[in-house]
């Protein structure tokens, strides 16, 4: 199915070869890794790629990583590009020397690139990455990144246009109006019966992630914590910096949580938000409707009707002279508490006088 028709990416570990194709076909990129020839590359002139979109190994899973090399060492090569004061910036495989250092490796072997554009680098950063790495092992943040320097790379090298002009035209990128079924992202066999896991996403997906980029750092960290899920998140992107800023502020210090409604009410407001506005929004106190005080519905007994008003009396007749009458009652009754208020205060100011 083309880009146009919300074309999906399944990286289940169990289709790599498809997942591998759906990629390189919405993106319109070869699966195919260009392998120029590779050679041990001593690790201490190996410096990461500038602006790298993805967070190395930490914890277990570094572990893991670094047990692996010292006993098997470095199954794939990484790839690199060498620069002209002799480093070799990484293109692929940042964790892989990272392990390498802590397994006390002094060189690795290299994919080395020559000659190549920074957009076309940026492609390698980021399609070796989509396809090696499990869609659940990214953060937004991560995906926002590199999506983000994916789409920039293809518009620099001028490749699959449309696909371009449907990500950049966000209208629909908060989800209001949804074009297809898959527009959020699809976590498939999460149920306890599940065999298989799989994780897809469509242009609509993709749209949504690269706005996250508009949000402050303090909001997409809460993204990634999973206190702001990612439409509401998208919403929130589109707040001015100060709005942004005053609402940070406001979930830090309190226990609110951002759904769509509240995420929509404040990127309807937008640019005319008080800090008392974004408040209510947040908290949720705008939505809710103050109800009134009802009054008492009393009904007069015929005995007292009859006692002022004679049997040819209509409903509005007797309702218009009790309104009048109670008027005159309650205005004589204020006149009433002025009067003696103002002779208590005659009566006081004599007192001190004498």
């Amino acid at each position: 199915m083309g880009v146009g028709g919300g074309t999906k990416i399944d990286f289940s570990k169990k289709s790599a070869a498809n997942a591998n194709e759906a990629f390189a076909k919405m993106f319109n990129l070869s699966s195919q890794q260009s392998n120029q020839g590779t050679s041990e590359v001593d690790i201490n002139l190996l410096v990461p790629f500038k602006d790298h979109p993805f967070r190395l190994y930490t914890g277990e899973k570094l572990k893991r990583m670094v047990e692996s090399i010292k006993e098997n060492g470095v199954i794939e090569s990484i790839i690199v590009r060498k620069k002209e004061d002799g480093t070799h910036e990484i293109l692929a495989g940042h964790n892989r020397v990272n392990a390498s250092k802590l397994a006390g490796l002094l060189k690795i072997s290299a994919d080395i690139r020559e000659n190549i554009s920074d957009a076309v680098a940026k492609i390698i950063v980021t399609e070796t990455n989509f396809l090696r790495r499990d869609f659940d092992d990214m953060l937004p943040s991560e995906l926002a990144k590199s999506l983000k320097m994916q789409l920039d790379a293809l518009k620099e090298l001028k490749r699959n246009p449309e696909f371009i002009n449907a990500i950049e035209s966000d209208s629909n990128a908060d989800g209001s109006k949804d074009e297809d079924e898959g527009a959020q992202v699809v976590h498939l066999g999460k149920s306890r019966d599940s065999v298989a896991k799989k994780n897809k996403m469509n242009r609509e997906n993709v749209r949504r992630y690269i706005r996250l980029n508009f949000l402050n750092e303090g909001l997409l960290n809460m993204v990634d914590d999973g206190d702001i899920k990612l439409v509401p998140a998208v919403s929130l992107s589109y707040l001015i910096e100060e709005e942004q800023n005053i609402l940070l502020s406001i979930l830090k210090s309190n226990d609110y949580r951002i759904d769509i409604k509240r995420a929509e009410k404040l990127k309807e407001r937008s640019g005319k938000l008080t800090e008392d506005d974004i408040f209510a929004i947040a908290s949720g106190e705008f939505f809710e409707k103050k109800k009134k005080a009802k009054v008492t519905a009393i009904t007069l007994k015929q005995k007292v009707i009859s006692k002022y008003f004679t049997a040819y009396a209509t409903q509005t007749e007797i309702a218009s002279t009790i309104d009048i009458a109670l008027e005159e009652y309650f205005e004589r009754r204020r006149q009433l508490t002025e009067d003696t208020e103002k002779e208590n205060s005659e009566e006081v100011e004599s007192h001190e006088e004498n």
